[in-house]
């Protein structure tokens, strides 16, 4: 079957948003908004240079997954497909060393200020309560308790730090805690690099490879249930924060 030279545009599905099932998706209306802004580039000559962007800044900061965009593309123009799977994959390396760098130079004036304007110092740094606090650690001019991601991850890091970050890039445990701490630690930049490259690389070729060898058979899916998917992907993100503190 020949395929179209423009991309194919993916039909967002229409969630419901009246009643209790809206009211308990209320908290997710802005990000869903941000996906839908995401998702727009998608259909721009600028899909591309978004999609590296976006895999680049959420391997630092953002806090949006580039694996929306990177389907979308991939149904779009199936025969690019590996290639966008590619260009993923090295913009989120190269963001994941970026997040490194933060880590290691601007933790205490850059990171810290907008870890504590987004809410997370809580999850990413602990607190006192309930804790012993003989164990906390010191970094950046904050301290590190042992019910904060930091300090697991510092575990992890101690552990293996090769498996550390594969970890984090292959699944929805967030990456972006894992590079930034990576610097904060001094943890091995190679480790990060190889880690990175084999996890997030079985991710989003795997992501490509399935739009361009099944594309056919489950477009029809992906395109009725494209929004709630994206939703999907949202819980994904925080059920990886949650993994992270409580799993790990």
């Amino acid at each position: 079957m020949a395929e179209s030279e423009q991309p194919e545009r993916i039909a967002p599905s229409s969630a419901p948003v009246g009643g209790l099932l809206g009211l308990l998706l209320w908290p997710f209306r802005f990000l869903k908004t941000l996906y839908a802004w995401v998702l727009s580039w998608a259909e721009s000559k600028y899909g591309t240079a978004a999609l590296f962007c976006l895999s680049f800044a959420e391997a630092s900061f953002f806090p949006i997954p580039p694996d929306p965009l990177l389907l979308a593309l991939c149904f779009g123009k199936r025969r690019k497909s590996l290639w966008f799977g590619l260009v993923c994959t090295t913009a989120s390396v190269l963001g994941g060393i970026a997040g490194w760098y933060i880590g290691r130079e601007l933790f205490e004036s850059v990171a810290v200020p907008v870890i504590e304007r987004m809410g997370w110092t809580a999850s990413w740094f602990g607190t006192p309560e309930g804790v012993d606090t003989s164990r906390s650690l010191h970094a950046g001019g904050v301290t590190l308790y042992e019910n904060g991601l930091f300090f697991l991850v510092k575990q992890k890091f101690d552990d293996n730090a090769f498996w550390a970050y594969f970890t984090a890039a292959l699944t929805p445990v967030p990456y972006k805690v894992f590079t930034i701490a990576g610097g904060v630690f001094e943890v091995s930049l190679t480790s990060l690099i190889f880690g990175s490259i084999a996890g997030r690389g079985s991710r989003m070729m795997s992501v490509a490879a399935m739009a361009y060898f099944f594309g056919d058979r489950i477009k029809p899916f992906i395109e009725k249930y494209f929004e709630w998917l994206t939703v999907g992907f949202c819980l994904l993100g925080i059920a990886g924060f949650v993994a992270a503190k409580y799993m790990m």
